[in-house]
């Protein structure tokens, strides 16, 4: 019988050696795993809850802290950069060091150049058909769109982007459409560029608190209820370090870089959070479970449609109102998804303001998505006259 060549040998040799390795990568420790856990254990829930949240925090330990998931991105980050061929698919960075998001189509979005105008138009018709059954209920909808860093840090670009300058965005062909509905809408862009810098986490994709208590003021004032808002001095703490955010957790590095943040300062006046039985749409991530404050036992309903930009610090902010209820639910199913949330959960909830807080790099109504319970109208095509 003839023997395999000398290099087919060697090759096998190496094949077995990676897949020893890999092997081996499941039950040795990754030197650079960070040993922490990701999602927090509720020790109150109930029984089924409790094993659910045993299970996913078991999988999200195991993945993140062996396979040298981790290191791996790491060394390759190294080497390419060694190489000069640094890897920045996830991330980009500005003129002053600040962190942007190149995924999903961000930087296009922002610049122009991406006009999804049949998603944006799908968007504008779910609002208008939304106001056209809410409205003769007594709903007032104020749509509130946190905008990408690139729509707003337009100093901090950097130079390269000069090359993509378009005239019209999908945030303008949203506005000029909410507006050309009847559908009240405020343009956080101008908004934040008139604010104090920082606006967003300088490794994270988010705005930073005082941006966000900055957008809920200019809501209040689009709701018709400047008297609602709140004080930024008195509100927004002085400003503290907080560990790196998800843009370099995208690119697998170690938590050695700091951001700015701001701290929050509110005599709560709501309830703790609680379920609401008229909001069955839940998003998928746990942290985005559809949820609702007590205020007071009479008072304006007010409903929140959102997502990160808004969970966890809008719904708690109505300290000057005269509110009742204040629900939050996410404005799609899935957390990278859009406009499939269930319309009967708002007409059960019966909102007297509704407040759609969708952020800009999501808001396109993407993949044939619509709301369940809602009335699909024709779609006209009038929009694509306001694209360039």
């Amino acid at each position: 019988m003839r023997m395999l060549s000398r290099h087919r040998r060697y090759l096998g040799a190496l094949v077995a050696g990676i897949a020893g390795l890999l092997l081996l990568s499941n039950i040795i420790p990754d030197p650079l795993g960070r040993w922490q856990t990701r999602t927090v254990y509720n020790a109150a829930a109930d029984l089924n809850t409790r094993f659910q949240q045993a299970t996913r925090i078991a999988g999200e330990y195991l993945n993140d802290n062996f396979g040298f998931r981790a290191s791996i991105p790491f060394a390759l980050r190294n080497f390419r950069e060694a190489v000069n061929s640094p890897d920045s698919n996830n991330v980009y960075v500005g003129r002053n060091g600040e962190f942007f998001w190149a995924r999903q189509g961000t930087p296009e979005q922002s610049a122009g150049a991406l006009l999804r105008v049949n998603d944006v138009e799908r968007f504008v018709f779910m609002m208008g058909e939304m106001q056209r059954i809410l409205g003769p209920r007594g709903t007032k909808i104020v749509v509130s769109m946190p905008p990408n860093a690139q729509s707003v840090e337009l100093d901090e670009l950097p130079e390269w982007m000069k090359n993509l300058d378009y005239p019209t965005t999908e945030y303008d062909l949203a506005m000029a459409g909410l507006h050309a509905m009847g559908v009240t809408a405020v343009d956080l862009r101008k908004v934040l560029r008139e604010a104090p810098k920082p606006r967003f986490l300088q490794t994270d994709t988010h705005w930073n608190n005082r941006s966000s208590v900055i957008a809920f003021n200019a809501t209040m004032v689009a709701v018709g209820h400047p008297d609602w808002q709140v004080d930024v001095n008195e509100v927004v703490g002085p400003a503290i370090s907080i560990p790196s955010g998800d843009l370099l957790r995208t690119m697998r590095m170690p938590p050695n870089i700091e951001t700015t943040q701001y701290g929050v300062r509110v005599k709560m006046r709501s309830s703790m959070p609680r379920p609401d039985p008229a909001l069955q749409h839940h998003n998928e991530h746990p942290a985005f479970r559809s949820i609702a404050y007590d205020y007071a036992k009479a008072g304006p309903r007010v409903l929140i449609m959102g997502d990160s930009f808004t969970a966890g610090l809008w719904a708690g902010l109505f300290v000057n109102s005269d509110v009742s209820v204040v629900g939050w639910m996410h404005a799609s199913h899935e957390v990278n998804g859009s406009c499939d949330f269930n319309f009967k959960d708002i007409e059960q909830f019966a909102p007297d303001i509704l407040i759609y807080a969708r952020t800009e790099r999501f808001f396109p109504c993407a993949r044939e998505d619509w709301p369940v319970g809602l009335p699909q109208p024709s779609m006209r095509g009038w929009l694509k006259n306001v694209a360039p």
